[in-house]
């Protein structure tokens, strides 16, 4: 982590902004990782005033090169607020990740308050459901797997199967999603999280038929359900608000 910290550091510095909020995606966040697994870390970050004050258009993402396991980029919170407007599911899901290098006071509390009001089931379910058809796809006729690829088909299945039970915003981690299928599912799911802890992502393994039954399952249970879901149509105007406040607080600090 102090590694970590370090890298948002220099970046800061280099890129000459300020890091909001800083977190871990992808399967560390997940719950199942891979001892070979990267870091793949996602931040939220401001210019000084001035720079939203320009009409030309200007590059509103950081990337850096990946090095050392350390995948890191990051979105400017303007951009992250119009990807709020729209029910982005990848920004959505950073503020639900269960590792955060760095918050800025009240930063991630406030911003969770917005995904509540701009929150839209089926904006996110359908980033999911397309997911999950995608990975099907790749590997349904296929009798070995890579489990990096069963996971992430499983993840987005849970995800859906979520959003079509609940109304609250779907949780990142496979434990909380996996509450809601059976208790022999579960046995499933966690043996195959163990064996993955264990293993390099290139590992193939034999796909049994309960794996395949799961699966077959989740879709069934939100091909039922799917066309009942909400969306949200609130304004712009919380997100202008909490970015103009932003922007003062920072002027006068």
């Amino acid at each position: 982590m102090n590694n970590i910290l370090k890298q948002l550091k220099e970046i800061e510095l280099r890129k000459q902004i300020k890091i909001l909020y800083a977190c871990e995606t992808g399967s560390r966040a997940w719950g199942f990782p891979s001892p070979d697994s990267d870091f793949d870390v996602r931040f939220i970050y401001m210019h000084n005033k001035d720079w939203y004050l320009s009409l030309a258009e200007r590059k509103d993402t950081v990337e850096t090169a990946i090095t050392n396991d350390l995948d890191i980029t990051g979105w400017d919170l303007r951009k992250a607020l119009h990807l709020l407007k729209k029910a982005n599911a990848p920004l959505i899901e950073r503020f639900q990740s269960p590792i955060v290098y760095y918050n800025e006071v009240g930063f991630k509390d406030n911003f969770n308050s917005l995904i509540n009001a701009y929150y839209s089931p089926t904006g996110v379910f359908y980033h999911h459901y397309s997911l999950a058809r995608k990975f099907w796809e790749e590997i349904k006729e296929n009798d070995a797997i890579k489990l990096k690829a069963y996971f992430y088909l499983v993840r987005s299945l849970l995800s859906c199967n979520w959003m079509v039970k609940n109304d609250a915003v779907v949780p990142m981690d496979i434990q909380s999603l996996m509450q809601l299928i059976s208790h022999e599912e579960r046995a499933l799911l966690q043996n195959l999280i163990a064996l993955k802890a264990t293993v390099d992502e290139k590992y193939l393994h034999t796909k049994s038929a309960a794996m395949q039954e799961l699966v077959v399952r989740l879709f069934n249970t939100i091909e039922a359900s799917k066309d009942r879901l909400g969306v949200n149509g609130n304004s712009y105007d919380l997100i202008d608000e909490f970015f103009i406040k932003i922007l003062y607080e920072s002027t006068n600090n």
